[in-house]
């Protein structure tokens, strides 16, 4: 499914993983925005030239966030372990404990981020799933809490949509926390003043399900450790380190800061602020 593997790309990223320095040619490498990706991946289906090594492929999906059209994308199964570690880690920096209580209003399917990712990460915690589909209506509310009435979660994992729409609605019930899974599309909401009931986490498909999330501190979101952070002319650039499909310089078109600087929570990874 895979065109041979890219080894130059291969050995660059082999570089950046061993030292974390970007090596002396990375500047030369084109920084590629939403558009560029799509065209590459069109260009030679299903998934482009951005393959760097020969793991076997076992799940696709299609990716929207900061593209101009619906694009594939693919895993292997050592990407959705990795990324079901991550998840796990992030929805636990956000409050949701081992072995506790959640509901998502993510879209099932091919849509990424999605259901399917959301429970890989729970799966990993021990924690409770029940997806619901997306809640825009009162219809869909009123479905929704009558499960969660006799579910009771502590943490309601969120896509924007249904964010906006249950936080805007006069009555229904409200969990103790909201986690709200935005993408490079949504720069409203991740640039917004932090809110108590709210913990934020970023994703960007093509690069990782799991990009960054927010701490019980939440003075900027938490980069994962399997992706290369930069900031060109301003923007938030990304290359996944470990991922069998793996763009190199994705910008993210987001303005951003990046603060190495320690966080009161006591993690040390970096910190984005958008």
């Amino acid at each position: 499914m895979l065109a041979a593997p890219n080894k130059d790309a291969a050995r660059l990223l082999a570089q950046l993983r061993g030292g974390g320095v970007a090596p002396p040619e990375w500047g030369r490498v084109a920084v590629q925005n939403g558009a560029a990706f799509a065209a590459a991946v069109a260009a030679q289906p299903p998934f482009g030239v951005f393959g760097v090594d020969g793991d076997d492929l076992i799940r696709a999906g299609l990716a929207t966030a900061a593209l101009p059209r619906p694009t594939p994308i693919a895993w292997s199964r050592a990407d959705l372990d990795r990324e079901a570690a991550h998840g796990a880690r992030l929805l636990r920096h956000a409050g949701l404990a081992p072995r506790g209580r959640s509901s998502d209003t993510l879209e099932g399917g091919l849509v990424a981020p999605g259901t399917l990712a959301v429970a890989d990460a729970l799966d990993a915690l021990d924690a409770l799933a029940l997806p619901v589909g997306p809640i825009v209506d009162a219809a869909g509310l009123k479905r929704a809490a009558e499960v969660w009435d006799i579910v009771r979660p502590d943490v309601l994992i969120v896509d924007p949509p249904s964010f906006a729409y249950l936080r805007a609605a006069a009555q229904g019930p409200r969990p103790r926390l909201f986690v709200v899974v935005l993408t490079p599309d949504d720069t409203a909401v991740l640039a917004a003043p932090a809110a108590a009931d709210v913990m934020r986490i970023l994703s960007v498909p093509h690069v990782g399900t799991w990009i960054a999330g927010e701490c019980p501190a939440q003075d900027g979101l938490h980069l994962v450790d399997d992706v290369y952070a930069e900031l060109v002319d301003g923007r938030l650039v990304l290359t996944p380190l470990r991922r069998t499909i793996a763009p190199l310089r994705v910008d993210t078109g987001l303005a951003a800061t990046i603060d190495a600087g320690p966080c009161a929570c006591g993690e040390t990874s970096p910190r984005l602020r958008v």
